[in-house]
């Protein structure tokens, strides 16, 4: 639980990107924990499994810089 590995901003949007990001897109699930958390999740925002509740998605962080010294969100 220690470490993480953090995608970087080609693995995700590239040429290059992964091919599980070209297979279902960047849409990440967020569970209820997760917005227990403090976890955002914009009431239009679903993965592409569906528009229930358990499809909700959040916004979750890259390893790549947003230009401005943080790192790039998607969602």
């Amino acid at each position: 639980m220690n470490s993480f590995t953090f995608l970087t901003e080609e693995q995700i949007f590239g040429s290059n990107s992964l091919d599980i990001m070209k297979k279902y897109g960047t849409a990440c699930a967020i569970t209820d924990f997760s917005i227990l958390l403090g976890g955002y999740v914009a009431s239009n925002s679903y993965t592409n499994e569906g528009c229930s509740g358990k499809d909700r998605a959040g916004c979750w962080w890259t390893k790549s810089s947003d230009g401005d010294n943080d790192a790039r969100a998607v969602g």
